[in-house]
């Protein structure tokens, strides 16, 4: 089987679409298009990178593309803004099957501004049409069917994803780099949403006060220009001398930094359904890493904590982190049990053995 996968997000920085074109291995030979970031190559002859000129050349750029690779069996969806030029690839490659990824989940009332209501109106129009739709966990699977109307629920494919070095040569270049950075002991928390002020960072900020100078919260991740500004200026006003501001890192940095830390945060706010039912990758890199966590009390997050004891999902941020590092031990066990019972192929296996059934339901 032949597939065309497409995805307008960046190959090198998204942990999803990386275990997604895995996936798409497993069912068919795959080609897939994903937007560069900056210095960015291929990671094989069959990835294709757009160079980024904006939406609308993508989608022309893909429609070319598509013209150059001939008939395609399946079109792969990545996320929303896959699906138009994944629609036009169906028709100028001759697909017989769409599969389609929901990662994000955003309604007309929560959508920002007329963009994100068009985005939401070209969703509610082709999800339905999709051959195959999947959903990033099974509250957002659930809600799904009922707002695109679907037939079937969608399949329900977790963000399980480990985080790897891309060499150990490379692992050894990222040491020499960073070590010295970590020479000081503390307990360190790391969060990868940046300076993001809706993920309840500035609450974050508050308990840090309350932590005092043992303890390190690293702000890791690329931050809207507004949000870094209240972050640097709420550091200064309380008097915060035990946070760091750290840009985007790539795989490997990011691989580094968590495993010579203590505890990973996650937060979402809960003002719409794409957060309150968020669906975290960022948890797993961290418990594959062998640390607990600290998250905000989102269902998804708090059922998660609560069933297999490997983190707080607690509204006192400082309390929590507190209840870790007063039994690290106790936590780290309970991570290391979880992380032993779980593998990122198996979920990559099943999702693919999944979509392979319903596409032969199909063919009868």
């Amino acid at each position: 089987m032949k597939i065309l996968l497409i995805s307008y997000d960046y190959c090198k920085y998204d942990g999803r679409l990386r275990e997604l074109i895995k996936v798409a291995k497993k069912l068919g030979e795959v080609t897939y298009i994903t937007r560069a970031s900056d210095g960015e190559r291929p990671l094989e002859k069959s990835h294709i990178l757009y160079q980024d000129r904006g939406y609308s050349s993508f989608i022309l750029f893909v429609c070319m593309q598509v013209q150059k690779l001939g008939r395609q069996d399946l079109i792969f969806i990545d996320n929303r803004k896959g699906i138009l030029p994944g629609y036009l690839a169906k028709k100028l490659a001759g697909a017989d099957y769409v599969v389609q990824d929901c990662r994000e989940l955003y309604d007309m009332k929560s959508a920002a501004g007329i963009p994100g209501k068009i985005g939401c109106a070209i969703e509610r129009i082709f999800t339905k049409r999709s051959d195959v739709v999947i959903a990033a966990n099974a509250y957002r699977a659930k809600i799904m069917t009922k707002m695109f109307r679907l037939k079937r629920e969608p399949l329900n494919y977790e963000n399980i994803r480990r985080l790897e070095y891309a060499s150990e040569e490379k692992r050894r270049q990222v040491e020499a780099e960073c070590r010295e950075f970590f020479a000081e002991p503390k307990f360190r928390i790391i969060s990868t949403a940046g300076c993001d002020m809706s993920r309840t960072t500035g609450k974050m900020l508050e308990a840090m006060k309350g932590l005092g100078s043992g303890y390190e919260l690293l702000l890791i991740g690329e931050s809207e220009e507004e949000d870094e500004l209240i972050v640097r200026e709420t550091i200064r006003r309380l008097g915060l001398t035990n946070v760091k501001i750290l840009p985007r890192m790539d795989q490997d940095h990011l691989k580094y930094f968590i495993q010579n830390s203590q505890a990973g945060m996650v937060a979402y706010h809960q003002r719409d359904l794409n957060n309150r039912y968020c669906a975290s990758g960022k948890i797993f890199e961290f418990l594959f890493e062998g640390k607990p966590v600290v998250t905000s009390t989102n269902p998804p997050l708090k059922d998660f904590c609560e069933k297999y004891k490997v983190g707080q999902a607690s509204d006192d941020y400082e309390q929590a982190v507190r209840m870790l590092a007063g039994q690290y031990d106790r936590w780290q066990n309970n991570v290391e049990r979880f992380a032993g019972r779980i593998h990122v192929e198996q979920n990559n296996k099943k999702l693919a053995e999944q979509i392979r059934r319903l596409l032969e339901e199909q063919k009868r």
